[in-house]
């Protein structure tokens, strides 16, 4: 569970849009003022449902790309502030890539330097399972969020070299070129942010070892809070969504656990859940991801999921949904 930082800041851009609170949070537990006065835990869900209450009602790709370039550091708490008083600019990317559990994140983050360029990868985009245009809206967003946080860490203009997304270009893409002031490429093999590696150099703004040493301390009791609400059938869920197919066994999700298969067993049962249980999940989230895509057939879905037919594959998504895969995507 998080603080409604990012629900918050929706919330106030889509006002600019005309859309109503009550239109932002329908189906919510919670209320504009709830949010204001008692800051309530909420989480990636309850995100994702405003999201898709917004895209619904609103296709302008000016909000998504809004609502990041209003995500400053700032309202991240422990986790925002130790990124800016970290030692260097390095460690502090470091950092963002070792707590973002604590984000309220909406795709894994994760980069690499590649001769002098530095390259910042969504490495699941691919296997969330957002709808389509949900997933374009947080992706566009997330986007935005990235150049904001970059020029917060290096209290400096650092604009990307170019930028490629894996999306089929939206309508009003030039919107994305004139942002991010650099090239933006669609229809990429995978989604990338590209910088000089000279953006390293830099300093964050507040460096200050000691505060960043005792706010990591405050971030991984945090972590360790997170990963106990979220269960062990959690942590399995997100290691099989984050493994591209073939699927992993139970045996190789309990070694990247660090636990034997007996013990990994036994954690399940004492959630009343199944290893199979889980796999079902991964598998139908992933099966509507790609029937939203229009782009695989059945036959094609089978075969990523790791059914030996297209027969199963639509038996096991009937018993899912209550319907067939056609009928589905005709839905």
């Amino acid at each position: 569970m998080y603080a409604p930082y990012k629900l918050y800041t929706l919330l106030e851009c889509a006002k600019r849009y005309n859309l109503t609170p009550a239109q932002v949070l329908h189906r919510l537990p919670f209320t504009e003022s709830d949010l204001e006065e008692k800051s309530p835990n909420t989480s990636i869900e309850h995100y994702v449902t405003a999201c898709e209450n917004v895209v619904r009602l609103c296709g302008d790709l000016r909000l998504p790309l809004e609502v990041g370039q209003n995500l400053h550091l700032s309202a991240y708490g422990l986790y925002g502030f130790a990124l800016l008083c970290g030692p260097s600019v390095r460690s502090s990317f470091e950092f963002a890539v070792r707590y973002h559990r604590l984000a309220t994140p909406l795709f894994e983050i994760d980069f690499e330097t590649v001769d002098d360029k530095f390259v910042w990868k969504f490495p699941d985009e691919h296997f969330v399972g957002y709808p389509q245009k949900v997933h374009s809206f947080l992706l566009f967003q997330q986007l935005s969020a990235h150049v904001t946080h970059v020029r917060d860490i290096t209290r400096a203009d650092r604009k990307p070299i170019r930028i490629e997304i894996a999306n089929k270009a939206p309508l009003q893409s030039e919107l994305l070129s004139q942002l991010f002031e650099c090239p933006v490429q669609f229809d990429m093999p995978a989604t990338r942010m590209v910088y000089d590696t000279s953006i390293l150099d830099e300093r964050p703004p507040m460096v200050n070892p000691i505060s960043h040493a005792t706010l990591r301390e405050s971030c991984e009791r945090l972590l360790d809070d997170l990963r106990s609400i979220e269960g062990v059938a959690g942590r399995v869920s997100r290691i099989v969504m984050e493994t591209p197919a073939p699927f992993p066994s139970m045996d190789e999700v309990a070694t990247k656990l660090s636990i034997t298969s007996r013990t990994l067993r036994r954690k399940l049962k004492a959630e009343q859940r199944t290893y199979s249980e889980i796999m079902d999940e991964v598998r139908n989230t992933l099966a509507k991801k790609y029937l939203d895509a229009n782009s695989f057939t059945v036959e094609d879905i089978a075969n990523l999921l790791g059914f030996s037919d297209a027969a199963n594959f639509r038996t096991s998504f009937r018993r899912w949904n209550g319907m067939s895969p056609s009928e589905f995507r005709k839905r």
